[in-house]
């Protein structure tokens, strides 16, 4: 968390002045693609492995696609977003989580049909014709996770209930896709970054850039803020995660050919680096270009300062 989160008193901010920008920032719009684009192209390579077929290659991404959405949304609801915020005003900080919930709610309830038709990706994959409890155990988990979703995520507890269903799910997920042992836990590391990554980018445009034009006041700014510093924080930390694992799993084919690189699936796992590599240049630039948020001050607290010149 940046010092000028925490050193900046009341006294000083009540004579600044938020500025809302009308067009909303597209980089943020940019990531999430890159996001999916990379997720998708990871998803046909492992599954072309396991022999699978065009349907069943986009069922099983549309599965772990929906998990990380639904999964990192949440995490921000039930990790980022805390009920008091340093150094801001109590009122304004309910107003502003309140608008967010009710905001939540209403995407929760567009992702929750997306997880169930993710969710029969376990029947297509042939490991799991021999593994039935786990496979209708991935099955009906993702059906609860989207019936949690369907009723919101105002709740505290239904959320975490909710994100502690996906977590589990994720286990299970890296095991048919690794196998017990070391490469399981490389396998739940990609997974869980990716999903963190993936979800906290949903709540960042379908929740908090909404929320925030709606309290445009310092209090707000500072909240929301704080929110995006500790999503910054995930990311930090999910972004290299995401490029180590890939890298270790994929160190197996360092010794084919290099003409195999240029073909189908060879030519998934550059793509894929090119995808991540791009991401970095967004992760970096967002902040720069004060893309994280139409609101100054929440990408950068400093910006307000702009306001009084």
């Amino acid at each position: 968390m940046s010092d000028s989160l925490t050193i900046r008193d009341q006294g000083r901010v009540e004579t600044l002045k938020v500025i809302v920008r009308e067009e909303t920032p597209f980089l943020p719009k940019v990531a999430f693609v890159l996001i999916t684009l990379a997720s998708l192209g990871g998803a046909i390579f492992t599954g072309t492995g396991m022999g699978l077929g065009p349907v069943a290659l986009v069922l099983r991404w549309l599965t772990l696609w929906s998990l990380a959405l639904a999964g990192g949304f949440l995490a921000w609801r039930v990790l980022y977003m805390r009920t008091v915020e340093a150094e801001a005003d109590q009122a304004s900080v309910d107003a502003l989580n309140a608008t967010s919930l009710r905001r939540a709610d209403l995407v929760s309830r567009w992702v929750a049909p997306i997880v169930v038709l993710g969710a029969p990706g376990a029947f297509a994959v042939p490991f799991l014709a021999g593994q039935p409890v786990l496979r209708i155990g991935l099955v009906a988990g993702s059906i609860v996770v989207a019936a949690l979703l369907a009723l919101g995520v105002s709740r505290a507890a239904q959320a975490t209930a909710a994100l502690v269903l996906i977590a589990l799910l994720l286990v299970g997920w890296a095991f048919v896709d690794a196998g017990a042992g070391w490469p399981v836990m490389l396998r739940l590391l990609h997974l869980s970054s990716f999903t963190l990554w993936l979800g906290g980018a949903l709540w960042n445009i379908g929740v908090a850039m909404p929320a925030g034009r709606q309290h445009p006041n310092i209090d707000a700014v500072l909240a929301g803020a704080h929110q995006l510093d500790r999503f910054r924080w995930v990311v930090r930390f999910a972004l290299p995660t995401i490029i180590a694992t890939g890298l270790l799993m994929a160190w197996g084919y360092w010794g084919v050919p290099t003409s195999w690189w240029f073909t189908f699936p060879g030519v998934l796992i550059p793509l894929k680096i090119a995808a991540i590599v791009a991401l970095v240049v967004v992760f970096i630039t967002c902040p720069l270009f004060r893309h994280c948020s139409p609101v100054q001050g929440v990408c950068n607290i400093d910006d307000l300062e702009e306001s009084k010149k």
